[in-house]
């Protein structure tokens, strides 16, 4: 390792992090929620 990172440049790196598990975590619950393909959304 070259450098150290200073405290901004980890605490973006954990904050992005933080946000790809949530958002990995909202995609999962999505497609197993929505997993049927013909089944509608809305039950007009």
């Amino acid at each position: 390792m070259g450098r150290d990172k200073n405290f901004v440049s980890r605490a973006f790196d954990a904050l992005i992090a933080g946000r790809e598990r949530q958002a990995r975590l909202y995609v999962e619950r999505f497609e197993r929620d929505y997993r049927s393909g013909n089944r509608e959304l809305t039950k007009r």
